[in-house]
């Protein structure tokens, strides 16, 4: 028994459609270019947002830290921050992070500080600030800041 060929029993266009085209191709290969780039881009955003993400986490960490330290000074020293206490660089693995602080006492209040911390990077900045209060020696004449 004899067969013909699919291919003979197509019609002459039919058999001319049936691969594709460099067009179609070219086509293709554009679309998925575009989206692979879009993923990329995407991706790229991401990876950078969870790096500030980081890098905000251990600087808000490292703020509360110098914070905490700052917070078991005596009345005297948060009058006067000691040198060791104002600023500097953090130790490794934290070196990239350099860090100030200030108090200032309240006038108004006696015993209240404000305390501020600011840990620095490069391309960021974390502050926080805090009130202290120190309860002030009561003499006989008033409250007094001074220690006996």
């Amino acid at each position: 028994m004899w067969r013909a060929s699919a291919s003979r029993s197509l019609p002459r266009r039919a058999r001319a459609r049936r691969g594709v085209s460099l067009l179609e191709a070219v086509a293709a290969l554009a679309i998925v270019g575009a989206t692979s780039a879009g993923i990329l881009a995407t991706t790229g955003a991401g990876v950078r947002a969870a790096e500030r993400a980081r890098r905000a986490h251990e600087a808000s960490a490292l703020a509360d830290e110098t914070m905490a330290r700052i917070a078991l000074l005596s009345d005297e020293a948060l009058r006067v921050l000691p040198d060791s206490l104002s600023g500097g660089t953090f130790a490794a693995p934290f070196d990239e992070y350099d860090w100030e602080a200030s108090v200032q006492g309240d006038v108004q209040v006696a015993g209240l500080f404000t305390v501020a911390v600011s840990v620095q990077w490069e391309g960021g900045v974390h502050s926080t600030t805090t009130a202290l209060y120190r309860r002030p020696v009561v003499r006989a004449n008033g409250p007094s800041v001074d220690q006996p």
